[in-house]
């Protein structure tokens, strides 16, 4: 590895370290947060529902083959 590389890796390193502080130590940070999440929930809930609708459809046009 190059130093040129090393460094670059440390500073994003450092720069990741620094948004992820921002992010859970301050007030609108954790706002930030919860609302992150809250997102990822719903949009978790809602590929659950469609892979569910999908798996039903699929089920449903094997049972009627093997009919």
């Amino acid at each position: 590895m190059t130093k040129k590389k090393i460094v670059a890796g440390i500073l994003t390193g450092v720069a990741a370290g620094v948004t992820i502080a921002l992010i859970l130590n301050t007030k609108k940070g954790r706002e930030t947060g919860k609302k992150l999440l809250k997102r990822g929930n719903s949009l978790s809930d809602d590929l659950k529902g469609t892979f569910g609708e999908f798996i039903d459809q699929i089920q449903g046009k094997v049972q009627g083959i093997l009919k």
